[in-house]
């Protein structure tokens, strides 16, 4: 797993299933405006190779603000920069590890959104498609992973008209076909696994991550909200074809907000 403290001032790579903890040090000082991510490359002979992505905005010397895209590489611990890559889009969300890559909803307003992939083998950016068309950013969507195996989107259609008493929404799951090491760069297929109607006067919709039992048709929710800064509340959902259920809340003063998260996480003896 790679954590940052707080203030961005350092990143830790951890192996919760040995214990083991790895110290990186920035190639350049750490920007509060940034991402990150963990994966690895599937082209070593000696086997997996594992890498850290980081991408930020900086202030050159015109007072202009440029992306910059960096890889450090843990067997070697050495950063470098990524000459090439896709400037005119943002990444939404946390992303979301499968098969040793990354993947975000990207996109923005003019031009709608897609799947955006991060290919550590490669190094190279890659555009998928969502199940369906996504064009405005009020239209929530959240990914996930199944069983380590399929990627899953879960769609609220927030297109209702905020003057009408009807809040009622759909909110839909799709799942992908499986996605392999051998086969990971084959077109993406996907089906609608779940839907249900809500009715979001009675339960939030600020989601940020969920799990899904795809054999069984349910899925965890859970969604965050905060209040002027002061107070962040995590609420947690357990929802079905016949059930939407509040099983958790819990609130907690922060200084700034905390995107609260449900994981999945496969144990793995690799040392770091």
């Amino acid at each position: 797993m790679l954590c940052s403290e707080l203030g961005n001032d350092r990143l830790v790579v951890w192996n919760p299933c040995t214990g083991q903890t790895r110290n990186i040090k920035a190639r350049t000082s750490f920007q509060t405006n940034q991402t990150y991510a963990l994966g690895y490359s599937t082209s070593s002979p000696s086997g997996h190779s594992y890498k850290i992505l980081r991408y930020f905005d900086y202030r050159n010397d015109q007072e202009v603000w440029v992306p910059q895209c960096e890889i450090y590489d843990l067997s070697s611990d050495s950063w470098r920069v990524l000459d090439s890559f896709p400037l005119d889009y943002i990444m939404f969300r946390d992303g979301i590890s499968l098969k040793g890559d990354t993947y975000w909803v990207a996109g923005h307003n003019e031009s709608g959104y897609f799947m955006m992939k991060f290919d550590f083998t490669t190094e190279r950016f890659v555009c998928l498609p969502l199940p369906i068309p996504i064009e405005r950013f009020e239209d929530r969507f959240v990914l996930s992973v199944v069983r380590d195996e399929k990627l899953a989107v879960l769609l609220i259609d927030d297109s209702s008209d905020y003057l009408s008493y009807d809040r009622s929404e759909a909110m839909r799951i799709w799942v992908s076909n499986k996605i392999s090491d051998e086969d990971a760069n084959k077109d993406l297929s996907w089906r609608s696994d779940l839907v249900l109607e809500v009715d979001f006067d009675n339960y939030s919709k600020n989601f940020r991550s969920f799990l899904l039992d795809e054999e069984n048709k349910v899925a965890i929710l859970c969604c965050g909200i905060e209040f002027v800064g002061e107070y962040y509340t995590t609420i947690i959902y357990i929802i079905g074809e016949d059930m939407l259920k509040e099983v958790y809340t819990g609130t907690i003063t922060a200084s700034r907000s905390h995107s609260p998260l449900v994981i999945t996480y496969v144990p793995s003896l690799v040392r770091i």
